[in-house]
């Protein structure tokens, strides 16, 4: 069974067993040991493993509630929305903490903090690699307005250790939880919630947040041109990345080239690593699909000197607003590189409507596809 059969029975077997209740148990957190209620399809769509288009039609027929179908179309608006602001991923990726908070940092990224939901999670994060969506929020909140911590750092945790850890999906949640995205209006966990959502698995729920919380200030973002397609003298050599490894309609594309290297990122700059369990996790899916390519070979950001050194023009499967584009645009420009991206047309298409808020978005998307 290859990468793309197992994701599939994944999808499958949620649509067929539990959709039908998604909408009235999705908020529930049950703990590591019962998660039917949610699909835990996230590691695969945040590879593009599976494709989110490919998900929204195969839900048409059976997600009448469009619970579900909603949860999909906020991965393709985040996607969208981050590539139509995209000062906002350089905001992100320049901020500097001071030193001042490195104590209650540490004893938060320790799980040492008292708060016992709080403690859990960060556990659960580190051991699972994976925070049930609820809970992700509710971890935000306390992390930003209980412990009073940079919502910087608590993406940057995120994506270190979750496998299904996304450029634009994580940075903007954490705004949204901020009151960034939305109008000055922040997500405010209360111990009533998280007891009633984990069914009161923690018994000390005791956390104090002000129902009169200082909004973080938003900077101004404006809006940015959206990219479009256009071809450069094509090169003999295509490059893609671990975040859009959908190869399925795309073997005549790879058969143009001598070679496709697919890249692993695993050291994303000087301060930030992933952790070695989700580094080997997207491994593990490289290598899946380099068994599916012919012509293909991984080679990692440490080695991309030596693949490319000589190489004046390199195609490339655009990654979106993310790491992975900041990597290779810094190559490229310190090696005197033209790079031609290659996008898909759904995402050329959508990010056109992803520009304001996210109901906004989905009208249209609704709209354009009949649903």
């Amino acid at each position: 069974m290859n990468i793309f059969e197992e994701a599939n029975n994944v999808l499958d077997d949620f649509i067929e067993n539990n959709l039908v209740s998604y909408h009235q148990l999705r908020n529930y957190d049950y703990g590591i040991e019962n998660r039917t209620n949610v699909s835990q399809i996230s590691k695969y769509t945040s590879h593009r493993i599976l494709y989110e288009y490919d998900i929204v039609k195969k839900l048409k027929k059976f997600d009448k509630k469009q619970k579900y179908t909603d949860e999909i179309l906020w991965r393709i608006y985040w996607k969208g929305y981050l590539e139509n602001y995209k000062s906002i991923w350089f905001e992100y990726i320049n901020f500097k903490e001071n030193s001042h908070n490195l104590n209650l940092i540490n004893s938060a990224i320790d799980g040492k903090t008292g708060i016992d939901c709080f403690d859990s999670w960060i556990e659960e994060l580190k051991e699972n690699n994976y925070l049930h969506n609820h809970s992700r929020m509710w971890f935000a909140s306390i992390w930003i307005f209980t412990l009073g911590l940079p919502w910087q750092l608590g993406a940057r945790l995120f994506m270190k250790h979750l496998f299904d850890g996304d450029a634009s999906s994580n940075t903007l949640s954490w705004r949204w939880v901020a009151g960034m995205h939305t109008n000055k209006k922040p997500y405010l966990a209360s111990k009533e919630n998280i007891d009633k959502y984990t069914v009161n698995r923690f018994k000390k729920t005791q956390i104090s947040i002000s129902r009169n919380v200082n909004v973080i200030k938003n900077n101004q973002h404006q809006s940015n041109k959206l990219p479009v397609q256009f071809r450069l003298p094509k090169s003999n050599i295509l490059l893609m990345f671990d975040n859009d490894m959908n190869i399925l309609n795309r073997f005549e594309l790879f058969n143009s080239y001598s070679k496709v290297y697919i890249l692993s990122n695993g050291i994303i700059n000087d301060v930030f690593k992933l952790s070695e369990k989700v580094i080997q996790f997207k491994l593990g899916l490289i290598e899946n699909i380099n068994k599916l390519i012919p012509n293909s070979e991984v080679i990692k950001s440490t080695d991309i000197d030596i693949f490319f050194y000589d190489k004046k023009y390199i195609d490339v499967i655009y990654p979106g607003v993310g790491h992975n584009l900041d990597l290779i645009n810094t190559y490229a420009n310190q090696n005197q590189i033209t790079i031609n991206y290659i996008y898909r047309k759904e995402d050329l298409k959508y990010w056109d409507y992803a520009n304001s808020g996210f109901y906004k978005f989905k009208k249209s998307f609704y709209r354009l596809n009949k649903i």
